[in-house]
Formats: C-alpha cells, structure tokens, sequence
C-alpha cells in the first residue's frame, strides 16, 4: 500500500473533509500532498491537517484576508526569496497542485526558519505570522497549532492501525 492509500484510507476513516465528496476530493490531492511533503521534509500529515481547517478541502476558498485555495495562502506574501514561492495570484492559488505546493514551501519555511524544527512554532507563524515566540505568544496562533498538531497525530495513528490491519490480511493469506 503506497502512503497516498494509506493517507487516504485514514484521512477518510477520521472523516476529514467534514462530507464523504470532500474526503473524496481529499484523496484525490494525496498523491500531490505526498510529494510536497516528500520534497520539503513534512511530515504528509501536517498538510492534510493544515488544509482541513484552513479550507476543508474546499478549492476554491477565500478569506476575508483574502487567503485563497486549499492552504489558504495570501497572494501578497508570495513571490518571497525566502520561501521559495513564486508571485501567485489567487486564480493560481485556486489550482489545488500549485496551492498545495506553495503552501508546503511556505510552511517549511516557518518551520524550519522561524520556528528552527519546531512545527508548534512553524505552525503559529504560518497561522498568526511573526507574533509566536518568546513570553506571549498569540493565543490564537498557539491554538491554530495545537489543533493542527492534534489531527497530524491522530492521522498517524489512524495511518499505522490501517497499515498493521493490511499487513496482517496481506501475511494471513
């Protein structure tokens, strides 16, 4: 079983996506996820828990900010030497390979640039920006985190039960 299936399976054993099309839709990005996360050192997980709750797997989602696309990025923050992203619009933002990319880079950055490996940190920065080190963090950043953190982990345990229960049909046979 490839870690695309794998991450699938579990992502739609936890119903993330919050509606059987969006974990359709999901599975349909896993392969994408995959690579990214392969490409930038993350953790697959990671990516599949930020882009739940930044945009439930919703394509074509725009904030307010305006945040566009499934990992909710800002166009105007793209086109940084620092993370690598090229200036994105949001119609481009809108393609779920390039958001999915983009964001992957975007979050390695935060991770291990201002947060120095520590994705807790990483991911109050993606979320809140500069605001998540030192004595007062920003709660909402902190909470962002956490709640990331918190799907990432049961994904994992989710992806491990799914793959002793394969391997174990796959040596009975």
């Amino acid at each position: 079983m490839t870690l695309a299936e794998l991450l699938c399976l579990a992502l739609l054993s936890l119903n993330v996506g919050d509606t059987p099309q969006r974990g359709q839709y999901a599975c349909q990005q896993t392969d994408t996820i995959v690579s990214a996360a392969q490409e930038n050192g993350i953790r697959p997980e990671l990516i599949v828990a930020i882009i739940h709750y930044e945009s439930r797997f919703n394509p074509r989602a725009r904030s307010n900010a305006p945040a566009c696309g499934l990992m909710q990025i800002m166009p105007k923050y793209t086109g940084s030497r620092q993370t690598g992203v090229p200036r994105l619009t949001c119609e481009q933002l809108y393609d779920p390979t390039v958001n999915i990319n983009a964001g992957a880079k975007t979050f390695r950055y935060w991770w291990q640039v201002y947060g120095r490996g520590s994705e807790r940190i990483g991911l109050c920065g993606y979320y809140a920006g500069f605001r998540c080190k030192g004595r007062n963090p920003i709660p909402s950043g902190v909470r962002y985190a956490r709640r990331i953190l918190r799907l990432a982990d049961s994904l994992r345990a989710e992806m491990t039960t799914i793959e002793r229960a394969h391997t174990r049909g796959t040596n009975d046979r």
